[in-house]
């Protein structure tokens, strides 16, 4: 039986081939999915992976797409979307949220019933899968900040971590590279008045729109250097890169750590422009940059 005849079974709707990735990714580039699945139940979601793994068919779960970047001749495997798993609860003053809810989903549920803690985050491009992932941050706030637990799935069984467990650092956690996948994300929120977080949220908005390129784009490529005074962007910003382009691909003027696709960009030509910026650089002031986007596969498959 073949991967396919083997998920008609329990997927619906059914798994699809030759998907485009770049319309699932926020920056717009990458090649073909073999095959891409949307799982409606954590159910379908570990069977999926289960077969995956059976028919020696490498996986990728992928999010809103928001810091991964395809190659343009696609991926020779099964792409997993948790678009569908959405769900968002409370009880007893905790919020839990599927893996595939977006943060300002969470945000927007939390605010509903005068819960606080995420604010700072509203309009990052994320699921919480993700976001838990890289330990998503902005403003001096993180997601780790309100965590209570996180659920996965490991080895076809679900696994609970509580934050101690979790090893979150700065865009890090004990998930990146692993093999589990995360299903699901708890919160200790604080109760506030609604008018108070509403104006927060506002603020955060207000922000972004004044600081943060519009278009398609990763958000942050780099994270941030330790023991430096200046952000990825005010580092790029002074080896004069702003505006930088490399084919359909341009370093932001807005904010130098931005990459923004202004005219098709490839994935080649991004990533060619993520090794000018390190380049450069550490040539100009000897810092090593480092990606929080996520390239899979890695850069030799790329070719560049």
């Amino acid at each position: 039986m073949t991967f396919l005849e083997e998920t008609l079974g329990f997927i619906d709707p059914p798994v699809k081939q030759n998907e485009s990735i770049k319309k699932h990714t926020t920056i717009g580039v990458g090649g073909l999915a073999k095959y891409f699945a949307t799982p409606k139940s954590l159910y379908a979601l570990r069977l999926l992976i289960e077969s995956a793994k059976a028919h020696k068919l490498k996986h990728f779960i992928l999010g809103k797409g928001s810091n991964v970047l395809f190659n343009d001749g696609g991926y020779n495997g099964l792409v997993i979307s948790t678009e569908r798993l959405q769900e968002v609860s409370v009880y007893n003053g905790k919020v839990k949220a599927m893996c595939g809810a977006t943060l300002n989903k969470v945000i927007d549920f939390a605010k509903s019933r005068s819960l606080s803690g995420l604010e700072k985050l509203y309009g990052i491009p994320a699921s919480i899968g993700g976001a838990i992932t890289m330990n998503a941050g902005a403003f001096g706030a993180t997601i780790s900040d309100v965590v209570s637990c996180v659920e996965t799935i490991k080895n076809g069984k679900l696994c609970k971590y509580y934050k101690s467990d979790c090893r979150f650092g700065y865009r890090k956690s004990r998930f990146i590279n692993s093999k589990e996948v995360i299903v699901s994300a708890t919160f200790d929120f604080i109760n506030q008045a609604k008018e108070l977080i509403e104006a927060q949220i506002k603020c955060q908005k207000d922000l972004r729109k004044t600081m943060h390129p519009m278009g398609k784009s990763f958000g942050s490529v780099f994270k941030n250097p330790n023991c430096q005074k200046l952000t990825a962007g005010q580092i790029i910003d002074r080896a004069g890169l702003k505006g930088y382009r490399i084919g359909g691909a341009m370093v932001s003027s807005e904010h130098a750590n931005f990459i923004v696709n202004v005219k098709n960009a490839t994935a080649k030509d991004i990533l060619n422009l993520i090794y000018e910026i390190k380049e450069r650089v550490y040539k100009t002031f000897n810092i090593e940059l480092k990606e929080e986007v996520i390239i899979v596969g890695g850069f030799h498959d790329f070719n560049c």
